[in-house]
């Protein structure tokens, strides 16, 4: 039997107050990527560029950069629904 090992990866930046990983939206992950490889030039000014995230495990809202943009391991955590804060406060 041979078993496939699959890594995930995605890009996002840590929360500015308690450091948890936040995905960014895609535009800032192709804004990212084409910064990396060289394909926007400096004068477009897409360093200062800067977009705001809500964390997950805080729910601060926070500014961030595209210069902040790392890469991740691992899957995006996901927000816990109403319903299922309800039920954890019910008990």
């Amino acid at each position: 039997m041979i078993q496939e090992t699959t890594q995930s990866h995605y890009l996002g930046v840590p929360c500015s107050r308690c450091e948890e990983r936040i995905p960014v939206p895609r535009w800032a992950a192709v804004l990212y990527e084409e910064l990396k490889r060289g394909e926007v030039s400096e004068g477009q000014d897409v360093k200062s560029r800067a977009f705001t995230l809500r964390c997950k495990a805080c729910n601060e809202e926070g500014v961030y950069q595209i210069k902040e943009v790392q890469e991740f391991e691992g899957m995006p955590r996901v927000r816990a629904s109403k319903a299922d804060n309800a039920d954890l406060t019910a008990w």
